[in-house]
């Protein structure tokens, strides 16, 4: 009967209802060795409704004679995911309680408590997936979360095979952004779990690598050595070797992660801006590279970051030390990725007709370009100028396109 209808657990919850001790002894442990998942549902269903109805006691007056460690571990795996079960996994399994913590769905509902013993042995037991679960329950609760098993769990969950069961994305994105807030977590192992679930960054809004963009604008090596990931060195451009999976991931992360880079060397946390830690990062940035062959690529890719460049004191639009750096005259490449970075930072954009949003930008960089020509920074300047040029042509497409349509 079980086997011929959609919905065994319905049966198995009536069952549990008007059932006693002879139909506990036809069900148990006989069905507890099943492999049948209608089967399963249904015995799941009965042993939850007849602990939910005759209590505790029922379970440990169950007549266990016989029983294997797998069917004890099956048959608590079917009894609320809460300390109660997990004190007799420990009672009755001794030894043997991976039996247990591989089989139990840990299904959380409806109790949140306690969950870090649980966590602790999930962990243990190889399953990173269902601990993340329980992390992010714990989370969306506002019960307290131990900093140090989150972090291990998020990144045991990369390679894990578990399925992923209610988690999605967001919950991942959630508690790392828990994370990122806590002064007493593990930089190192954040910077490991921001770069394992880099990807997530570019599919969820508000959640940022932090430590990562930290340690890139701290760390002239780091992004060096990311530039070296992504492009070949110009003393190798006849070079074919062959590129292994991991190094393509690594190279799609340190690409993505500089595409997204938005903290200047030489920023700090109260909005300043140190200019001898940001020219000090350049200068050694620029000698690593040189060294290997990457300069010209890597001055290219900073050029897009200083688009993020922060206002001067003395109130021009951009700082005189970023001004200056663009300014100077090996830096071409650098001036060549600040224009690109300018165009890409705009994004997908409506199209007017009309050319006007495409005008009032080229009006600004040429505001912009006036402004930095005073303080001398010509070859900045006509930077400047070929972005708010380059405004005005696309303005004149879009009218001319708008032209031949009405044609």
């Amino acid at each position: 009967f079980v086997s011929a209808i959609s919905l065994p657990n319905e049966v198995g919850h009536a069952l549990a209802e008007i059932a006693d001790d002879k139909i506990d002894l036809e069900l148990l442990p006989a069905m507890l060795a099943t492999d049948d998942n209608k089967h399963k549902s249904f015995l799941g269903a009965y042993i939850w409704n007849r602990r939910n109805i005759n209590g505790w006691e029922w379970v440990d007056n169950l007549s266990k004679s016989g029983w294997s460690n797998e069917n004890l571990a099956q048959f608590l795996s079917y009894l609320p995911f809460e300390k109660d079960s997990w004190n007799r996994v420990q009672s009755w399994l001794n030894d043997s309680e991976v039996e247990y913590w591989k089989r139990t769905p840990a299904n959380l509902f409806p109790r949140y408590d306690d969950l870090e013993v649980a966590i602790v042995k999930l962990l243990e037991f190889n399953r990173p997936i269902a601990a993340v679960e329980c992390l992010s329950r714990q989370l969306f609760h506002n019960k307290t979360i131990d900093n140090e098993l989150c972090l291990k769990a998020l990144i045991a969950a990369v390679t894990s095979k578990e399925p992923h069961g209610n988690l999605y994305p967001y919950n991942f994105a959630e508690l790392i952004k828990y994370l990122q807030l806590q002064p007493d977590a593990d930089k190192n192992l954040l910077f490991d779990v921001e770069w394992a679930y880099l990807p997530l960054f570019e599919r969820q809004d508000g959640i940022k690598p932090i430590e990562l963009e930290n340690k890139l604008a701290s760390n002239p090596s780091f992004f060096c050595e990311l530039i070296k990931y992504i492009y070949r060195s110009e003393f190798e451009k006849d070079s074919k070797k062959a590129t292994s999976e991991k190094n393509k991931s690594i190279a799609t992360n340190a690409y993505n992660l500089l595409r997204k880079w938005s903290k200047l060397p030489g920023a700090e946390p109260d909005n300043q801006f140190n200019s001898s830690i940001f020219e000090k990062w350049l200068q050694d940035a620029q000698e690593i590279c040189k060294e290997s062959g990457h300069l010209s690529v890597a001055m290219i890719n900073f050029g897009e970051l200083l688009i993020h460049a922060p206002s001067d004191p003395g109130g021009l639009w951009i700082h005189k030390a970023v001004a200056d750096a663009l300014n100077d005259r090996d830096n071409e490449d650098m001036r060549s990725g600040y224009r690109s970075g300018v165009y890409n930072s705009r994004g997908a954009h409506w199209v007017d007709p009309t050319g006007a949003p495409e005008k009032e930008l080229a009006e600004t960089y040429r505001q912009k370009a006036e402004a930095v020509e005073d303080e001398g920074f010509h070859r900045f300047a006509v930077t400047l100028r070929l972005i708010a040029d380059g405004y005005d042509r696309e303005a004149e497409k879009n009218i001319s396109n708008s032209n031949t349509t009405d044609c």
